[in-house]
């Protein structure tokens, strides 16, 4: 699903915009559009459990700047310093790259639709619902808007994690080490 509208109202008009209709001919058919706001609303009220999926669109309404839309960072492609391969080759100059964003985000608000997922979801919980937002990002925007319960799939900007111990540790501080001092 694509998120084009970033307003209140347009993330929770598309929160679910794919509808299981029933098995047909003994077959399971693909998921199609439902446009038919009632049953969403009758479907959405009776759930237990809800998922919220975000991706980079989001960040970027912020300000965010996405791997694909700004693409290099100094002369590298972002997308070729963002991996576990790219960290054992060059430890100092992905060390750089996060370093980078992590001094972008403290710029950086939540937007209207961070808040409104928030809002949603605490509405939700009060509700007795479980919601649980599930997203690309790596700039805590959602914690900052206060959804309480984030699953961040690709990780964070603020939580390292050690490759010989596996121990996680979260830091705001910039820079993270001593060893960065000045590379911004």
């Amino acid at each position: 699903m694509i998120v084009r509208q970033c307003t209140s109202r347009g993330i929770i008009s598309q929160l679910c915009v794919r509808l299981k209709e029933p098995r047909t001919q003994g077959r399971q058919d693909m998921a199609r559009h439902s446009s038919d706001l009632a049953v969403f609303r009758d479907l959405f009220s009776k759930a237990k459990h809800v998922a919220i999926l975000t991706g980079s669109v989001l960040g970027a309404e912020s300000g965010v700047p996405t791997f694909r839309e700004g693409g290099f960072w100094r002369k590298w492609q972002a997308q070729d310093l963002a991996t576990p391969g790219a960290f054992s080759q060059n430890p100092s100059k992905v060390w750089e790259f996060y370093h980078y964003r992590r001094n972008v985000m403290p710029r950086k608000s939540p937007n209207p639709a961070h808040l409104a997922i928030a809002e949603c979801e605490a509405q939700l919980q009060r509700q007795g619902c479980h919601v649980t937002v599930i997203t690309q990002n790596i700039d805590e925007l959602h914690y900052r808007a206060r959804s309480t319960n984030v699953l961040e799939i690709h990780g964070s900007l603020f939580k390292t994690s050690c490759m010989s111990c596996g121990n996680v540790a979260v830091s705001h501080k910039s820079p993270i080490c001593a060893a960065l001092e000045g590379k911004g």
